[in-house]
């Protein structure tokens, strides 16, 4: 086991110079911060030596890159010529509260999409199935940002009709309630999981409608595929229960593929908490993606997207390895 984590960790080392390579060009192809800022009334032009200097806008495009590459794996990722501020400052304000959101609702769609799929393939062709069919269809069919307004209209509707104060759209005590910073207020309200969950219930379920709809209808197909194989049928045949074959044999093997759907659906959750965050005023990475993007803030748009492709990156060199924790043939070969 320790042989299959080693080896999946030095896979994604290449992958991720490689990634990088392609974000920083991408980058490159936008335009140039350096007209931009000489552009602007408030920089002169020590200003704008200064800030070249201090993200290696002066160097050749290589040498920009190796610069900017050992800096930002060393945790140095630049300098905002906006904000005139380190950006991994405004990235460490915004990345919690950006990861409580995706995570948490990561977590939800698990928990709702596994029994739902392995319900509806038990009972499959039920009323059940039918309605749950119905249901993720419409599910799938509705994007996150349009989710996310019908639940910001009807918990207003809400506030109004109950003359309560909200934050994220949920009561809270006294010290948590009213206006002010919202970066403040996230830090002092979300200090467990019951927090986050009921401060950012609505956040978190506009992103999780379309993980939800998703995982439950290839599970159910992943499982319909399973349950008609030869080795279920003799592990039946041997007196098992049906509990223990579901669990044991078919479950387990219906999750495999699903373990790579969800990891590779962390980009998806990540450029959704982008629109999300945007909609209920959250300030979160997607935020400051959106308002960076808007000034054209390269340095800080290229921290960010860095930091989204390494985070899909690590989940899905976490799903090789639990591909090898749920299929023990996968850590012989």
């Amino acid at each position: 086991m320790i042989g299959l984590i080693l080896r999946r960790t030095l896979a994604a080392i290449p992958v991720l110079f490689v990634v990088s390579i392609i974000m920083f060009l991408l980058v490159k192809l936008g335009p140039n911060p350096l007209e931009m800022m000489k552009q602007q009334p408030g920089f002169t032009s020590k200003d704008v030596s200064r800030l070249s200097k201090l993200n290696g806008w002066d160097k050749s495009l290589p040498s920009q890159y190796v610069y900017w590459a050992k800096n930002f794996f060393t945790g140095d990722m630049g300098t905002s010529w906006v904000q005139q501020r380190p950006v991994w400052s405004m990235i460490s304000e915004r990345l919690p509260l950006t990861l409580m959101v995706t995570g948490a609702s990561m977590m939800l769609s698990l928990l709702i999409a596994l029994p739902i799929g392995a319900y509806v393939a038990v009972h499959k062709y039920s009323r059940a199935d039918y309605v749950a069919t119905l249901s993720t269809f419409a599910m799938m069919a509705s994007p996150s940002f349009f989710v996310a307004l019908l639940l910001q209209l009807g918990a207003l509707k809400l506030q109004d009709m109950n003359g309560g104060n909200l934050v994220f759209f949920t009561a809270g005590p006294p010290a948590c309630v009213g206006g002010g910073d919202l970066l403040k207020v996230a830090t002092s309200c979300l200090t467990t999981p019951i927090e986050v969950f009921r401060r950012l219930s609505l956040p978190i379920f506009a992103l999780s409608i379309l993980q939800i709809a998703g995982w439950s209808r290839f599970l159910r197909s992943e499982l319909l595929g399973v349950l008609n194989a030869d080795y279920i049928r003799s592990a039946m045949a041997k007196g098992l229960g049906g509990r223990v074959v579901f669990m044991r044999h078919a479950m387990r093997n219906a999750l495999l593929p699903l373990v790579t759907i969800v990891a590779l659906d962390v980009a998806g959750l990540f450029g959704g908490a982008v629109i999300t965050e945007s909609v209920f005023g959250l300030p979160g990475m997607g935020n400051l993606l959106l308002s960076s993007l808007g000034s054209m803030d390269v340095t800080v748009v290229l921290a960010i997207v860095m930091i989204g492709a390494v985070l899909v990156l690590i989940m899905t060199t976490v799903a090789d390895i639990l591909y090898g924790v749920l299929d023990p043939r996968i850590r012989v070969t």
